[in-house]
């Protein structure tokens, strides 16, 4: 319980700092900034700071300059990690086809996952979006919560964008230390609910479709990702395979040796009681059928 109010405590002591803190760059509505741009304030203490130039769509700001007016303004608090702080007008165009399209991709990738919400902006102001495009990600798009696509014309022409989305996703843990070549099983794995933020590689969702073993010594704790399991070898070198033979009117089972180790869909050699080698196809642990 103690544990549990001191990282309460943390993520508020945070949520605090990260609000105090001036964002690099503020998407705007106007052609001007306001102070409730920055920060919220009632439309009776709200007021204008700068216009935004007629031939310009943004407006660089001194961290110094604004801090000064956030001061006076009695929003003394705030600090800043950029020199300049950048107010950028929204294009007046509707995304919703590109956010589907993100919705989308990310959906095909994490069978789990629940967005929330996100976040869309092309990285120069537009007017309008062409009439047709088609939307393009980069190949490990999907592993982080954020990142740049585009949109692909008719003419080639490419528009790109910056997205960021607030999502979910359950994906599998190291329950204990993990030894290289040990089955993954519910036993030394656990499924966890986390917010999605960047990945080195695509993580496991769960154990409910394939058979893993370890590539590697996996720490407890640790992420379990597709580069650190390899498919589990259902049959070993020298293990009796079950082997199953179904030629319609004919349904025989028999036993052999296998003379290969082989993963779920593998074809393998083994050898029956009589001496005669023949090429069988893993479907479980220590089975196989004749191709």
């Amino acid at each position: 319980m103690l544990f549990l109010k001191i990282i309460l405590l943390l993520i508020s002591f945070s949520t605090i700092f990260a609000a105090n803190t001036l964002r690099s760059n503020y998407y705007i509505q106007n052609d001007f900034i306001m102070l409730s741009d920055i920060v919220p304030v009632s439309k009776k203490n709200d007021r204008k700071l700068f216009d935004i130039d007629k031939n310009r769509h943004s407006k660089r700001i001194q961290k110094k300059e604004l801090l000064k007016i956030l001061h006076k303004s009695g929003f003394d608090n705030f600090t800043s990690k950029h020199s300049y702080i950048q107010f950028t007008k929204k294009s007046p165009i509707n995304t919703t086809y590109i956010k589907n399209s993100i919705k989308k991709h990310y959906k095909e990738k994490y069978k789990n996952i629940k967005i929330s919400t996100i976040t869309l902006f092309p990285t120069h102001y537009m007017e309008e979006l062409p009439k047709r495009y088609t939307v393009h990600f980069s190949t490990k798009a999907h592993l982080s919560n954020k990142g740049i696509l585009y949109i692909k014309t008719d003419d080639n022409k490419k528009i790109f964008f910056k997205y960021k989305i607030l999502a979910t996703v359950s994906i599998l843990f190291a329950r204990k230390n993990i030894k290289k070549d040990n089955e993954l099983t519910n036993i030394n794995t656990q499924k966890k609910s986390i917010i999605l933020d960047k990945f080195k590689a695509m993580p496991l969702e769960g154990l409910h479709v394939k058979h893993y073993q370890s590539k590697h010594n996996i720490k407890a704790g640790n992420i379990i990702t597709k580069r650190d399991v390899v498919g589990l070898f259902l049959v070993k070198r020298g293990s009796s395979v079950s082997v199953n033979f179904n030629n319609n009117a004919i349904h025989i089972y028999f036993s052999a040796k296998a003379l290969q180790n082989g993963r779920l869909g593998d074809t393998v050699s083994v050898i029956k009681r009589n001496g005669k080698k023949i090429r069988v196809v893993i479907t479980g642990k220590n089975k196989a059928e004749v191709q």
